[in-house]
């Protein structure tokens, strides 16, 4: 995708949930969509074959609904994504089996990643 221009939003909608992964996985895609049209965006997330893809764009699409249901003259093609950022959340710490008795630990990550739509 092209460089964009730095071109002011005006806030519609935003969104943030927790998803299971680390801020690593997710700062790939994210820095692919931020700036781009709704559109765009879940083109991309659409066929991105990252595991990050699935969850973002479901948080996309429930911030499109919040942008709809606030304000109902807003059509799904003016939005834009404004914001998007991932950071570090929950840490899960486990321990499995490992060599000679000992344990080996295993660390589930979690992010919140937070979205927000405007219009330009």
């Amino acid at each position: 995708m092209t460089k964009r221009s730095s071109v002011v939003f005006v806030p519609v909608s935003e969104a943030k949930t927790m998803i299971k992964g680390s801020v690593e996985k997710f700062q790939r895609p994210l820095d692919v969509i931020r700036g781009a049209s709704l559109a765009e965006a879940m083109n991309y997330l659409y066929f991105s074959d990252l595991a990050a893809s699935d969850p973002l764009a479901k948080l996309i699409k429930s911030a499109a609904a919040n942008a709809l249901n606030l304000d109902s003259d807003i059509s799904l093609s003016d939005l834009w994504v404004s914001k998007i950022w991932a950071v570090k959340s929950l840490e899960l710490r486990r321990m499995k089996a490992g060599p000679r008795g000992r344990g080996r630990p295993i660390r589930k990550r979690y992010s919140k990643v937070y979205v927000e739509l405007g219009v330009k």
